[in-house]
């Protein structure tokens, strides 16, 4: 009986392989990603690009575990997730009150740990945010914030 449970489970895991999970692609437009129309401080960019990019532009890296699926789905999901409610990619295309708002919605979300998800950090080490990095994250925040209104 455990044998067949075994190869029931066996078959499920590789079939499962064959469904498409709707991985979103990377359509980068030239001159519009965040850290082509602002300028930031190389920790920043090496902040946001670590903790942030892989689900909130059109530059996600995909590591090996995103092809394989159940894990494919999910990984799918969370990107098409943060795109929706932030892509860093398309910042050129926002009028400067949704920047300010995305830039007041990015400070909150770090300041409060929401951001990177909690998940996140399990795989990917880099996206693991000291407070001081954080505050930095946060201080660029309002000092961009700040200079949209010049």
């Amino acid at each position: 009986m455990k044998r067949i449970i075994l190869i029931i489970v066996v078959l499920v895991i590789v079939i499962i392989q064959f469904i498409p999970s709707g991985r979103p692609d990377n359509n980068p437009v030239p001159g519009k990603d965040l850290l082509e129309v602002v300028e930031a401080p190389d920790e920043i960019t090496t902040l946001l690009k670590s903790a942030c990019y892989d689900c909130h532009s059109q530059q996600v890296i995909y590591p090996w575990y995103s092809y394989v699926a159940p894990v494919s789905f999910l990984v799918s999901r969370d990107v098409r997730v943060g795109r929706e409610h932030l892509d860093f990619g398309f910042w050129g295309d926002l009028s400067k009150r949704k920047q300010i708002k995305a830039l007041d919605e990015i400070s909150e979300a770090v300041e409060a740990g929401d951001m990177p998800m909690k998940i996140y950090p399990i795989m990917h080490p880099d996206a693991k945010l000291t407070d001081a990095q954080r505050q930095q994250i946060i201080d660029w925040c309002e000092i961009s914030a700040d200079e949209l209104f010049e």
